[in-house]
């Protein structure tokens, strides 16, 4: 398993960091020296199938295998710590699904856990899939798991910083393409989340992007709505699908901040 650290000098808490899709930690490095500056260690790793990842590019045999690997995160991040400070799990996109079935999927992590950020969490998809495409690949699933096709997310979708853009086309470790398999495990996985939403206990922070072409922001700020514990929902006006990569990143990050801090004089 791929697994990375960016640890503050003096740190009073930490945060479990989960990617998106096709993706990879390294495009959080700007997040974590943010968080870093400001007392916050950061533990993170490349999810199966992407980045640094040992095996099968854009695929996945069970959701679960992304599940265990935030949990080796959350181990790692915990032994650092010695299990004395207050521990949060971000998760963008794919990694907010993750994040949140991992929540749903560990009882006691409202033992473990100060709380759950998402940024544009892939809870929803914005664009519905044709009934025909669904079918195919239901069909496909038993017979070739393993086809892969293009995830049809384009530079444009996910900021509009040019630098991002480029930089996002160029990079060796982004993979565009998911796995006939993938896609299942995805709807599958996002199904449960809206099914299992009342074993969220942690206090949660929805960061959603308002100008969003991939996620759809009116079901994110239903499922944030129907959140039982504590959940504060913030729609992001003219801000696209990486919220953490739009040129007001920094304001972003200070929000994810403020919360943490907030949550922690509340404890």
């Amino acid at each position: 398993m791929n697994r990375h650290q960016w640890l503050a000098a003096d740190p009073k808490g930490t945060i479990v960091l989960v990617h998106g899709t096709g993706e990879h930690y390294g495009r959080y490095e700007h997040v974590a020296a943010f968080l870093n500056a400001r007392g916050w260690s950061v533990f993170t790793g490349d999810l199966p199938g992407w980045g640094r990842s040992p095996g099968r590019k854009g695929h996945i045999d069970s959701f679960q295998q992304y599940v265990e690997a935030v949990d080796e995160w959350r181990r790692a991040a915990r032994e650092a710590s010695g299990g004395k400070q207050p521990l949060y799990i971000l998760g963008h996109s794919l990694g907010g699904l993750v994040a949140t079935r991992y929540v749903q999927c560990h009882e006691r992590s409202e033992e473990e856990l100060a709380g759950l950020i998402l940024t544009s969490p892939c809870l929803a998809l914005k664009l519905a899939v044709p009934p025909w495409k669904v079918k195919l690949a239901g069909w496909l699933d038993s017979i070739w798991p393993t086809l892969t096709m293009p995830n049809g997310i384009t530079p444009d979708m996910v900021s509009r910083d040019e630098q991002v853009q480029a930089a996002y086309q160029s990079d060796p470790l982004n993979y565009a393409k998911v796995s006939v398999r993938w896609f299942q495990e995805l709807h599958r996985a996002m199904d449960l989340a809206w099914k299992e939403r009342d074993r969220i206990s942690v206090p949660v922070l929805v960061l959603q992007a308002g100008d969003d072409s991939l996620i759809d922001a009116e079901a994110i700020e239903r499922f944030a709505a129907g959140i039982r514990s504590d959940a504060e929902f913030h729609r992001l006006q003219g801000l696209r699908h990486e919220v953490l990569n739009e040129p007001e990143k920094e304001q972003v990050m200070f929000q994810v901040e403020t919360w943490m801090n907030r949550q922690d004089q509340q404890m």
